[in-house]
């Protein structure tokens, strides 16, 4: 890994005291009077000796008020005593800084193999270098299917007989397939209904597992759900469900969406233009725009600067301390701002009581809208009324676990979000007799398996359903307007196989040929709203299974 200047300057200063001195001292070997395997099990647990020197660590009290006093050991520095022109150099490790490594091979360096900054040593032979490499190459690749190969085998399925099977199924079984074992089913996901304290839905594999990715053996795994003949699967994600609803809250205290500064970058930031709030943030300090979308989401939570500063030492390892602690408070200056304490009302004797609030940032009066709620005798989102658990309401924690509270409000009114889009949902489909049904939900993403004749007819019900779902939460929190960039889905999907992108053949190292060549599943299609209104003529009728083309009592135009 590369050195800073310092560490540079430190080292020529050393090689230059080695070359110095006349005299190398001399180390006598210890001769054991017991065999070498009485003292197996203390190098088990201590190491070499270079770990079992004491100046190798450095004691450190910890400065926390009304907690215990904890001895810790942290690593510093170390020239080899026996090797004098060795220098050893700590690995970072996340949990902290100075805090000793147990194995460079552990998950928080896959990211730095995979890159190629952490590799193995250079040696005379080129192929054992090259063999050395992609062992470890391979070992990353295989960590997604060792975490996930046992839920994968775990998952509750049914198949199903022909004659249960719909004539569009059962016409597609031929002959030769049959005696083959191709048979049709489906999978039971093993879903937790409010498994969490904001009342998300938990699942092991499903609503866990990533997207396919090309270094990563098995990640194509939901792709492998694909929709019986005749049948398609329709769905959409809601764009930056999270950080609308935390604008939302805080522009409802203006009176209009878009008056805050995070919901003017919210409602009109390009990604494109650069006006994005990823964007702001990381030309602001200096880092990743997917970097910064971790650390706005992890602020937007309820973190603060130790966590920001964690965050930004584990995404330049070669950051010092100082420097990070310079950007996070940067960072929290610029967004949330700096505490002020302003006269609240007056208390029983007449003596005027101050709270605390967020003044001079870009997120002030978001955290000041989402902590009012948060401190409220009886925590409740703002659009459903949910009120939190009441072991954390401040009759019962005072002002302990405020993070988790704001957290709280956040996610819970995302589960909100959900549970409206899904509600009317199931009233258009019932309405306008549509032939669909919700294959799956995965928080901010719905999924629904479809007659592929009403495809476009389901796709308009989802943006319909968005469009109220958006609305019913600006009027509850006393705003009678939406804007148009936040009122649709900016895409929705139709296809034939459970993907997050339709345009993605999941090419991973257990499917290198990727799903049309090898499963034979043709790339899917999206369409914004504009082209769904094109394609519907902007009107929602009734299904008619047997002849699509009559039209039908009910209609909903957009």
């Amino acid at each position: 890994m590369p050195l800073d200047f310092d560490v540079m300057h430190r080292l020529i200063a050393s090689f230059k005291q080695v070359s110095e001195e006349c005299k190398v001292e001399q180390f006598a070997t210890e001769k054991l009077t017991l065999p070498i395997y009485e003292y197996l099990g203390e190098l088990q647990v201590k190491g070499a000796l270079f770990w079992q020197n004491k100046h190798r660590y450095d004691t450190r009290r910890c400065g926390m008020v009304g907690r215990q006093k904890i001895h810790r050991r942290t690593t510093t520095d170390t020239i080899n005593p026996e090797i004098a022109t060795c220098w050893f150099c700590p690995l970072p490790n996340e949990g902290g800084q100075g805090l000793p490594v147990g194995s460079p091979l552990s998950k928080p360096f896959q990211v730095h193999i995979a890159s190629g900054r952490l590799h193995s040593a250079q040696t005379s032979g080129e192929g054992e270098n090259q063999a050395a490499d992609q062992i470890l190459r391979d070992r990353i690749r295989a960590s997604f299917w060792q975490s996930y190969s046992k839920r994968v085998m775990s998952q509750m399925y049914v198949f199903l007989p022909t004659r249960l099977l719909p004539p569009t199924v059962q016409s597609s079984l031929n002959e030769e397939a049959a005696p083959r074992g191709q048979l049709y089913g489906a999978i039971l996901p093993q879903v937790i209904a409010a498994g969490t304290i904001s009342r998300r839905a938990v699942e092991p594999l499903w609503l866990t597992a990533s997207n396919a990715e090309p270094e990563r053996l098995g990640s194509e795994i939901k792709a492998m759900v694909q929709a019986p003949p005749g049948y398609c699967i329709v769905g959409a994600d809601v764009d930056s469900q999270e950080m609308w609803i935390a604008s939302l809250i805080g522009d409802s205290k203006v009176g209009f969406q878009g008056g805050t500064p995070y919901g003017w970058m919210t409602l009109e930031g390009s990604k494109a233009k650069g006006t994005d709030l990823h964007t702001k943030t990381a030309n602001l300090i200096g880092i990743k725009r997917n970097e910064a979308k971790v650390l706005n989401y992890a602020r937007l939570y309820g973190s603060g600067v130790e966590f920001t500063k964690h965050l930004l030492s584990k995404f330049q390892s070669n950051i010092r301390p100082e420097e990070a602690s310079l950007k996070a408070e940067k960072l929290m200056r610029a967004t949330k701002g700096y505490r002020v304490s302003v006269p609240s009302q007056n208390n029983s004797e007449g003596k005027v009581e101050y709270k605390s609030i967020w003044r001079g940032g870009t997120e002030s009066h978001v955290f000041n809208a989402l902590e009012a709620i948060a401190r409220s005798p009886e925590p409740r989102t703002p659009v459903l009324g949910a009120q939190i658990t009441r072991a954390l309401t401040p009759k019962a924690v005072q002002d302990d676990f405020l993070p988790s509270r704001i957290n709280w409000v956040v996610q819970s009114s995302a589960v909100d979000y959900l549970h409206c889009l899904l509600v009317s949902m199931a009233w258009l489909i019932k309405k306008f007799n549509l032939r669909a049904r919700l294959c799956i939900s995965i928080h901010d993403e719905v999924r629904y398996l479809c007659y592929k004749r009403c495809a476009d007819e389901v796709a308009l019900a989802l943006q319909i359903s968005n469009l109220l779902t958006r609305s019913f939460f600006a009027y509850q929190l006393g705003m009678h307007d939406l804007p148009e960039s936040a009122a649709y889905f900016s895409s929705v999907e139709v296809d034939s196989c459970l993907r997050k992108d339709p345009l993605n053949d999941c090419k991973t190292p257990s499917n290198p040929d990727g799903l049309e060549a090898t499963y034979k599943i043709p790339k899917g299609k999206s369409f914004t709203i504009a082209e769904i209104i094109e394609r519907t003529g902007g009107v929602l009728k009734s299904f008619n299974d047997e002849n699509n083309d009559n039209a039908a009592n009910a209609s909903y135009r957009v």
